[in-house]
């Protein structure tokens, strides 16, 4: 995780505890305003992700209607190259598939 992720980890998590406040204190519509744009964030984040999914398996059915497939060798060089964990450990080893 890089500095740039921790402080943006901090800011979230501030955000959290003063709309909790705010909830407790009363102030709801404050509370409901800060989840409201944490749903939109995470949405945004979500189409973004579907989209590169979608444009993933574009590629990936156009090269077997071509009559090919990843060679191990593209395979590997397309892994080494995702710095987002969470995608890399969707996707499955070639062992897998």
């Amino acid at each position: 995780m890089t500095t740039a992720d921790t402080r943006q980890e901090l800011v979230e998590l501030r955000a959290e505890r003063d709309a909790l406040r705010a909830q407790l204190e009363g102030d709801l519509p404050a509370a409901t305003r800060w989840l409201q744009r944490k749903v939109w964030r995470q949405a945004v984040e979500l189409d973004r992700l579907n989209r590169r999914v979608t444009s993933q398996r574009f590629v990936l059915r156009t090269l077997d209607g071509l009559g090919r497939s990843l060679t191990a060798q593209e395979y590997r060089a397309a892994r080494e190259a995702i710095s987002d964990a969470q995608l890399l450990d969707r996707i499955a080893p070639p062992d897998a598939a």
